[in-house]
């Protein structure tokens, strides 16, 4: 049974809600705002950025980790409201899927725009309670860096 988290945050009034979504659709600044610790990806099917709505680009990523580093598979499809991803990956105690929707949510007529990204993990116990706690805990961050993208 797989364990779900969401994580929101707030845009400034001055963000446009088009804007995110075309930073989330670049897949360069996806991986590297998603892999802090970014060692090397390579693009193993799938069209160039930017990937037409609902085709999916797969991609191996190799990131650092204190335990040394692991290598997972990550699938990446935009979607129009933000994007999905799907990360397949191994942790020294075992098999992972984390599986996210990333949207952006609001804006209209005085409407807060907000970045929401909801998460669901599947794997042993073990697993899923570690990577839940990571994800809550430095995700806000790579909201943050979106928007520092945006803005900048």
């Amino acid at each position: 049974m797989a364990i779900e988290t969401t994580i929101k945050t707030h845009t400034p009034a001055r963000v446009e809600p088009e804007a995110i979504v075309k930073l989330l659709h670049d897949y360069e600044t996806y991986i590297h705002i998603t892999c802090p610790q970014l060692i090397a990806y390579s693009r193993l099917s799938g069209p160039k950025t930017p990937a037409p709505v609902g085709e999916p680009c797969i991609f191996e990523v190799t990131d650092g980790r204190v335990t040394g580093q692991t290598t997972f598979k990550l699938t990446l499809t935009n979607r129009v409201d933000g994007m999905a991803s799907r990360v397949d990956g191994r942790t020294p105690t075992g098999a992972m899927v984390i599986r996210t929707r990333w949207r952006v949510r609001g804006g209209g007529e005085g409407g807060v725009v907000c970045i929401e990204e909801e998460v669901e993990i599947k794997g042993n116990i073990i697993v899923k309670k570690m990577v839940k706690e990571k994800i809550e805990k430095g995700h806000p961050k790579y909201h943050r860096n979106f928007l520092a993208g945006v803005m900048a």
